[in-house]
């Protein structure tokens, strides 16, 4: 069986920590949307895929996707601090103190 949930309502960013370059988005906010909701408060993703209009931030987990960017933010994977993810057979959570670094060496 196949089961598709449409995340197309999930499009708010809940805070942004401009201090420590953080935010905790939903999983179906567009690409170009969260950049330019992101814009305001001086921050960005730093996530620029070719389908940027089109992909949200969960499908970028989902698939782990990579950016033109990526030499200087890293790809998503390296981005992300905390998901959530829940299944029928339970709940998947990632967390990590910050994100990788993106150049230099990794002293984190």
């Amino acid at each position: 069986m196949i089961v598709s949930v449409d995340m197309g309502d999930m499009q708010k960013i809940l805070w942004v920590d401009r201090e420590n370059m953080l935010c905790c988005v939903q999983a179906g906010i567009k690409g170009q949307d969260l950049e330019r909701k992101l814009r305001p408060h001086g921050v960005c993703t730093g996530m620029i895929p070719d389908s940027l209009e089109f992909s949200t931030a969960g499908g970028w987990v989902s698939t782990r996707a990579s950016g033109m960017k990526k030499n200087v933010y890293g790809n998503i994977e390296d981005m992300l601090i905390n998901v959530k993810i829940v299944t029928p057979k339970g709940t998947f959570s990632k967390k990590h103190n910050c994100p990788r670094v993106s150049s230099g060496p990794d002293i984190n």
